[in-house]
């Protein structure tokens, strides 16, 4: 029982970030990846962690696909080193 939900969470989170890489975003699928890349990591040792990383990921990618993220929204593509060079502390 727990390999069948584990197999449609996981399948599930990829769809949803070929998606958002299909409509461009692309900010969005990294950050959500990058979720479910961390939290496997976290719970890699055993089938439960595995299974609460998946499902937790799945939680995170339906909330970032209703509410994108805005990290980058504000950079101009053009000229978005000198704006990075800008944005860094000093």
């Amino acid at each position: 029982m727990e390999a069948i939900i584990i197999a449609i969470a996981a399948a599930f989170n990829m769809l949803v970030i070929k998606w958002k890489v299909e409509h461009k975003r692309y900010e969005d699928a990294a950050l959500d990846a990058g979720i479910l890349i961390v939290l496997s990591s976290i719970f890699a040792s055993t089938l439960g962690g595995m299974i609460i990383a998946t499902i937790s990921s799945f939680i995170a990618s339906m909330y970032l696909l209703f509410s994108p993220p805005k990290f980058l929204s504000n950079i101009d593509s053009s000229n978005w080193k000198e704006e990075w060079k800008k944005r860094l502390p000093k």
